[in-house]
């Protein structure tokens, strides 16, 4: 049960029209009503303040029996836009999308340290390159997406061993130095807020999302909502400590050791040597007899790991993604097949994001979700002198 005034009210109808549009895409006032249970009166005050904020546009009527052709609305997607930035090693790579995250515009910012600060440095310069003379009114926020333990109410990374950050306030060293709100988040829960929104858990209520990176992470989602865990730590497979034995062969060490998208690439090279064509893509793509029985045995392994977390979730969908979808087939279909063989009763759906363009749609429906999700965080905004 939702408590709240007036304003929580018309804060959660606007949710379920805009969720609905969302799904559905074009429908009428009508079929809106009948698909959220609010009231004909309820949907007609919701979407004319949407339709005044430049949110919803109305479309040509729809085919009718007889009498006045419903209208239907739809999502003015172009209206506003959102920046995302995912946190490389030594840069930030940026991209300027419109509400559907359909990409506008991409950069890259380098930066010459870890320090918090030459970081926040790299992000501005990316948003003027970004935005560049178009109209910075448009922008809803900016959302950061990286490796590491976020609490994200804070917009604080409280842990991220590779630059050594502890506690650091990224979120607000952005803002101080841009007018919108800013949003962090761990790099594959971002992934799967915008396989939420617009990819394929669109229409589900729960997800298991598994990206295969640089290092290897999971998200998971109920009833639409990401679950973080109570020490934001939910999903992190793959997390090493300072002190890792590089020789240890502990199942979370496998993960990122043998079975990241370096890892695999590493085994490679193991197993192949320093011949000429040594490149594990190529070789895939080619048939190369020998890339593919490799390939086959590392996908069934982590088809196989997989199904542990699918018997404990339940999920309805799984979703998987990251840099190591290059290899293709080779390394999806085994994996696949080892989730249905070994499944209690038959698994969810297996979901591949082929595009392969995780983390900029992921950081920059950050800020998006805020339209569409009343009860996300709210976004660090910068503070004002007083």
């Amino acid at each position: 049960m939702i408590k709240g005034d007036q304003s929580t009210t018309r804060a959660l109808n606007r949710r379920l029209v805009l969720n609905c549009l969302r799904r559905e895409g074009g429908l009428s006032r009508v079929e809106i009503a009948a698909m959220t249970g609010l009231s004909p009166a309820a949907v007609t005050g919701v979407t004319a303040e949407l339709i005044n904020e430049g949110m919803l546009v109305e479309g040509k009527g729809m085919q009718s029996t007889g009498g006045r052709k419903p209208i239907p609305l739809t999502i003015d997607y172009p209206q506003r836009w959102s920046i995302g930035f995912k946190l490389m090693p030594d840069r930030v790579e940026g991209t300027l999308t419109d509400l559907s995250t359909r990409p506008i515009g991409t950069c890259e910012v380098p930066f010459s340290s870890h320090d918090p600060e030459a970081v926040a440095v790299a992000v501005e310069t990316g948003v003027a390159a970004l935005l560049q003379k178009e109209n910075s009114r448009k922008l809803v926020g900016i959302g950061v997406a990286m490796p590491g333990l976020i609490d994200v109410n804070r917009g604080l990374c409280l842990e991220f061993h590779d630059f050594g950050w502890a506690n650091v306030p990224v979120a607000e060293l952005i803002a101080a130095r841009i007018n919108v709100p800013v949003w962090v988040e761990n790099d594959v829960n971002a992934f799967a807020i915008a396989q939420q929104l617009f990819g394929y858990g669109r229409t589900r209520g729960s997800t298991l999302v598994l990206v295969i990176s640089t290092g290897v992470g999971a998200a998971l989602i109920f009833n639409g909502q990401i679950h973080r865990g109570a020490r934001f730590a939910a999903g992190e497979i793959g997390f090493l400590g300072r002190d890792k034995d590089s020789r240890a062969t502990n199942d979370r060490l496998s993960w990122n050791q043998r079975l990241s998208e370096p890892g695999i690439v590493r085994g490679w090279q193991e197993l192949r040597g320093e011949k000429p064509g040594n490149d594990l893509q190529d070789a895939a793509a080619n048939g190369d007899p020998l890339a593919v029985t490799y390939l086959g045995k590392v996908g069934r392994e982590i088809g196989e790991r997989l199904v542990s977390m699918i018997d404990l979730v339940d999920p309805e969908v799984v979703i998987v993604g990251g840099e190591a979808i290059r290899f293709g087939k080779a390394l999806i279909d085994p994996l696949a097949t080892a989730v249905k063989e070994n499944s209690f009763g038959a698994p969810p759906p297996l979901e591949v994001d082929w595009d392969n363009n995780v983390w900029s749609r992921g950081a920059s429906a950050l800020a998006i979700q805020q339209f569409f999700d009343f009860e996300s965080a709210a976004g660090y905004r910068r503070k004002l002198a007083s």
